[in-house]
């Protein structure tokens, strides 16, 4: 008689459930602190901004006095996500014996709640980590320099110091490209962009997810969730009309969730961000460790920092070539299809383990 293996494990599925409750918290506390974030920078940077001195208060002036109301939601839903994340780390132990600190999602090792001793996947010592750290650096970052380097060469983009694209499109915005510059700028934040969501994402949700569900679902609904919050950007050029307003963040967020019934935005980034997600996930289930996915994520972060740093996208190209490229590396078919590509290198470059029995169907 062949047994079957349930897509979601009972009361463990309860697990997944708070950390989308947890993701839905955080987006209305975002919502509703974002005016209150707004007013406060905003005055703080009519009694700073003109004062004299370099200190910290007076940087934190200057940028509050920049920047616009998207921006304050985006830091709002940080500070939300960052503050709700203790009660959920306790909701999540509920019932489960304490343990030391290195046990905790704080650590790089999942915690011993999050991982079944013969379900889930543990973080593992990894002998080739600095190996697969660099691999995966430059496969994710190559691959994606080199299609960036392919739309130049189409007409997509061109140079920042160029007099027109290789189509004839003129420069009307010539700008001296300072590569060192943009690599020093752009490297740092790579890392501790990857650092901190693979931890995050592929560290802690994903232990507990696979603790949950089987490795492909798993893996599929943890990345539907990276897409999501990574889709939580404002639309481009979008205006709030009273951003004091209790309610603007939440003229804001609905502004927001209309971009996914555009069908250009969910190709051109959802999908991408999402397939992103899915590589990312699958690297780490192949090595029962960060570095691959870490490597992965540096490099595509790099990628897009240096090559956003060195060229401009050429408006006006006909719409149907917007499908295939869009106004950055993360948008279209094309890039679309460079993760694919990316996805099955790292398939083929990872030594299949042995599926857990509790995995199997």
């Amino acid at each position: 008689m062949e047994s079957s293996v349930p897509l979601v494990r009972r009361g463990s599925g309860n697990d997944v459930i708070k950390i989308f409750a947890y993701v839905a918290a955080s987006l209305v506390l975002g919502a509703i602190i974002a005016p209150w974030l707004y007013q406060l920078g905003k005055g703080l940077a009519e009694v700073f901004a003109s004062k004299e001195g370099n200190g910290p208060i007076q940087f934190i002036a200057k940028s509050a006095g920049r920047a616009d109301f998207p921006k304050f939601f985006d830091r709002a839903l940080m500070l939300s996500a960052l503050v709700l994340l203790f009660p959920l780390t306790s909701w999540l132990r509920l019932g489960r014996p304490p343990g030391s600190y290195r046990d905790t999602p704080w650590s790089l090792r999942l915690p011993d709640n999050v991982v079944i001793s013969d379900r889930g996947q543990p973080l593992r010592r990894n002998p080739q980590g600095w190996w697969q750290f660099g691999t995966g650096l430059v496969l994710a970052g190559g691959l994606l320099l080199l299609s960036g380097w392919l739309m130049l060469q189409a007409g997509c983009f061109m140079w920042k110091d160029a007099a027109a694209s290789t189509r004839g499109m003129p420069n009307k915005f010539m700008e001296e490209i300072v590569l060192m510059k943009a690599v020093s700028k752009v490297l740092p934040g790579a890392l501790v962009v990857a650092l901190i969501e693979e931890t995050l994402f592929r560290g802690v949700l994903l232990g507990i997810f696979l603790r949950a569900m089987r490795p492909a679902p798993a893996i599929a609904t943890l990345s539907f969730l990276f897409a999501f919050v990574h889709f939580l950007q404002p639309p481009p050029m979008v205006r709030v009309p009273d951003p004091e307003a209790m309610n603007a963040g939440f003229v804001l967020l609905g502004q927001i969730f209309g971009s996914f019934a555009d069908p250009m935005s969910m190709v051109s980034r959802f999908l991408i961000l999402a397939a992103v997600g899915v590589v990312l996930a699958y690297a780490r289930y192949r090595t029962a460790s960060l570095w691959l996915p870490i490597g992965l994520h540096v490099g595509w972060v790099f990628g897009m920092g240096i090559f956003k740093a060195a060229t401009w996208p050429v408006v006006g190209l006909p719409e149907a070539m917007r499908w295939l490229v869009g106004m950055s590396l993360l948008e279209g078919l094309m890039p679309l299809s460079v993760v694919i590509v990316t996805g099955m290198l790292v398939h083929l470059m990872t030594r299949a383990r042995e599926i857990p029995a509790d995995y199997r169907s």
